[in-house]
């Protein structure tokens, strides 16, 4: 029934509409945890809930079902992160063992070391570090003169020249004109101006370059080796290897990714014999519904990226036999419409989980690359486009090819791929341009 009073009134209608509970946000929350996040908020979960318990791998009796292997059959070695050595500690070092000098010299010195940037310079000049260390000037230059002396070669210089030049008179043979292209012409080498620096260096084109491609070989950055940062590993959470039988794979989950879960027996016996309406009934019968949710959340959990990750390797078979460069064009809509999904499923299912291939271990989301010829035989993706140019530059010889070469050079092999793109590629992979390929 509706009223109008003056143009406003009351209208009674159904809708449909799709509310998401808590219990499903938080298995879709749980499908999309990355394996760290996952294990953290596990870790939360085993805290606050007195029914849960984590399964004991040792003394697991599950019959083996082939979708998952066991964490001591899996080498930790390929998930834990090495300890870099440090600019600083690699300095410090040869300071303490190789070197006789004073204490105070020493002292002096591991200053300097502690003040280089990242790269292996140091901005501070003599007079600034001699009044903040309340030293002399001359024991500053002194220390400057040890500190130059150590590995690598470069280190601090206070500029880009002086680096070159600390390297260059390492040199067991430095080239006549190399000294001059670092004081006087790092611009003209880096712009390629060759016949510039034929006229101002009265020197043959073959002089020059051979000068240059000893200059290309020292190191701008010599600190850039050792910088420090957060080591970085990944823990993946799927395995894929070979079956045995030709052009078969098998996938397994990583238990190391996926602890189990299950409820302690006692409080188990302990909720069964309780009055659900008292208080420790309540409590009790309360957290072992949370808790046989969660189990289950889990459970779905991998189940769905067990079933996602063999539909990308039926789907990328060319890759986990051949290498990245057979990688092929495919969207999230193609596994969802393959497994009954929904696409917002397949993408939770792949954001942030890796699998360990024969190839290397790669994001789940790699394997959902743009391409060309989407949807034909010949379709291919732009890894697989990479790989071919950077084939294509590396037998090119003598005459490089232009951008445009390289494009029709695509088409003749039935991949429509546009100049713009081919140097879009060229750019991402660091390859310089066909002119400064050839000089």
């Amino acid at each position: 029934m509706r009223r109008a009073y003056g143009g406003f009134g009351m209208l009674q209608q159904q809708r449909t509409k799709l509310h998401m509970t808590p219990q499903l946000q938080q298995a879709v929350k749980i499908l999309q945890m990355p394996a760290p996040e996952l294990r953290a908020f596990i870790n939360q979960q085993l805290e606050d809930n007195p029914m849960l318990e984590q399964a004991d791998w040792s003394t697991d009796t599950r019959k083996s079902t082939g979708s998952s292997r066991s964490s001591s059959d899996y080498d930790s070695l390929q998930h834990v992160a090495g300890q870099t050595e440090t600019l600083e500690q690699h300095l410090l070092e040869q300071l303490n063992v190789d070197l006789d000098e004073k204490e105070e010299m020493k002292r002096i010195v591991r200053y300097l070391i502690g003040n280089l940037d990242a790269s292996g310079y140091l901005s501070l000049d003599d007079q600034q570090l001699a009044v903040q260390l309340e030293v002399d000037q001359a024991l500053v230059a002194q220390a400057f003169q040890i500190l130059r002396k150590l590995e690598p070669a470069g280190v601090g210089a206070r500029s880009l020249s002086e680096c070159l030049k600390l390297q260059a008179e390492r040199l067991p043979e430095c080239h006549p004109l190399l000294m001059q292209l670092i004081e006087d012409f790092l611009e003209d080498v880096a712009a390629s101006r060759i016949h510039k620096l034929k006229q101002r260096l009265k020197a043959s084109e073959a002089d020059i370059t051979t000068a240059i491609a000893q200059l290309k070989s020292l190191q701008p950055r010599p600190g850039a080796a050792f910088q420090a940062g957060a080591p970085g590993y990944v823990l993946p959470d799927v395995i894929v290897r070979s079956a045995g039988e030709e052009g078969q794979f098998a996938v397994m989950l990583h238990d190391a990714a996926f602890p189990r879960l299950h409820i302690n027996a006692e409080y188990e016996k302990l909720t069964l014999n309780v009055n659900r309406t008292e208080e420790t009934g309540i409590f009790l019968h309360t957290r072992r519904s949370a808790a046989a949710f969660l189990i289950r959340c889990l459970e779905q959990r991998r189940a769905t990226l067990l079933r996602v990750t063999r539909a990308i390797v039926e789907e990328q078979a060319a890759f986990f036999r051949f290498g990245p460069a057979q990688l092929r064009p495919m969207t999230l809509l193609d596994i969802a419409d393959k497994l009954g999904l929904h696409e917002s499923t397949i993408s939770r299912a792949a954001s942030g989980k890796f699998a360990l291939t024969a190839w290397g271990t790669y994001e789940l989301g790699f394997f959902f690359p743009t391409g060309f010829n989407k949807g034909l035989d010949d379709a291919i993706s732009a890894e697989s486009v990479k790989a071919r140019l950077k084939e294509l530059i590396r037998t090119e010889g003598e005459s490089p090819y232009s951008d445009q070469q390289l494009a029709d050079a695509f088409a003749q092999d039935g991949i429509p791929i546009s100049r713009r793109t081919v140097t879009k590629y060229r750019e991402s992979l660091g390859i310089a341009s066909s002119i400064h390929r050839k000089r």
